[in-house]
């Protein structure tokens, strides 16, 4: 179904760029700005727990730490305890695990057996996340303060010089990073069929479906049941000092996306096309050149 899925958003993105594209701004036809492609070789923060053949890959603000906490406990499980450590420990805790070698390379080639998981966000929810902690909280972000437009704009000039000049050899924004598109992580680009990607969300019922969904993949590669439970049980007490799902400026900046398109279209059109979330952003085509993609409104939803 994923492969379906995949042929589909390729078609999507080729005729994308093939065809004029346009909207209607008042009488008269506008073109759409070209929005960041998907499937750059970008990024690439691979952990592994060889003893369960297991790896997983960090996607920076979609519970990047969460993974961190999770595989380290798979991978040293006595330091873990030893150290009593939390699922909700932040980066700031010292964790021996990522000095490790073989914990940040896996084998090559992959055994056959290994499953490698990732944990997914809503993009404009992990937009919002980048936006509050790295632009607002650590001012990082260019000279913005907390203009959101500037932000959006800045991030995706530098996202556009990448996608056109990428080789993969130079150093890693820091913003950018942050702020890339999803599917420019993990090596997707090569093989997302092959993921399982669990969709986790910030308030405490989506963290418990997914790491529900998790506690069945670890069961499956036969993590013992203590260990599955320190999982279950760590994640759903508490958050990382960083968290910003309930603050009052996250109201605000959501409520600032949903009146703007611009912001709402410009990085993150394909995250949508190609991970499982729906959101309701109006479709920047005509209706001839919607009738082209094919039935784009009945695959991926309006």
């Amino acid at each position: 179904m994923l492969n379906l899925k995949f042929s589909w958003i390729m078609a999507i993105f080729t005729i994308f760029f093939v065809f004029t594209i346009t909207r209607k701004a008042g009488n008269s036809e506008v073109k759409v700005v070209d929005y960041i492609v998907p499937f750059v070789n970008y990024s690439k923060m691979l952990l592994t727990a060889p003893e369960n053949q297991l790896i997983s890959c960090l996607i920076p603000k979609s519970m990047s730490q969460l993974t961190v906490n999770i595989m380290c406990l798979l991978y040293e499980k006595q330091e873990y305890f030893k150290n009593d450590y939390s699922l909700n420990d932040t980066w700031t805790s010292q964790r021996n695990c990522l000095e490790e070698f073989k914990f940040i390379h896996p084998l090559e080639p992959i055994q056959k057996g290994t499953v490698k998981f990732a944990f997914i966000r809503d993009p404009l929810k992990r937009f919002v996340s980048f936006y509050l902690d790295k632009c607002v909280r650590e001012k990082h972000c260019y000279d913005c303060g907390t203009n959101m437009r500037c932000v959006v704009e800045k991030v995706y000039t530098n996202l556009k010089k990448i996608q056109n000049s990428w080789h993969g050899t130079s150093e890693l924004g820091y913003v950018e990073q942050h702020a890339a598109p999803m599917s420019w992580n993990c090596n997707f680009h090569k093989d997302i069929e092959s993921w399982e990607l669990i969709p986790i969300g910030s308030d405490a019922n989506e963290r418990t479906i997914a790491i529900e969904r998790l506690s069945g993949l670890l069961k499956k590669q036969g993590v013992n049941q203590t260990l599955i439970e320190k999982v279950q049980e760590g994640r759903k007490s508490g958050e990382t000092e960083h968290s910003t799902h309930a603050s009052n400026a996250r109201f605000e900046a959501e409520r600032i996306i949903q009146k703007d398109p611009y912001i709402q279209n410009l990085i993150y059109f394909f995250d949508y096309l190609v991970f499982p979330f729906t959101k309701d952003f109006k479709i920047p085509f005509t209706t001839t050149q919607y009738h082209r993609i094919n039935h784009f409104e009945t695959l991926y939803g309006s």
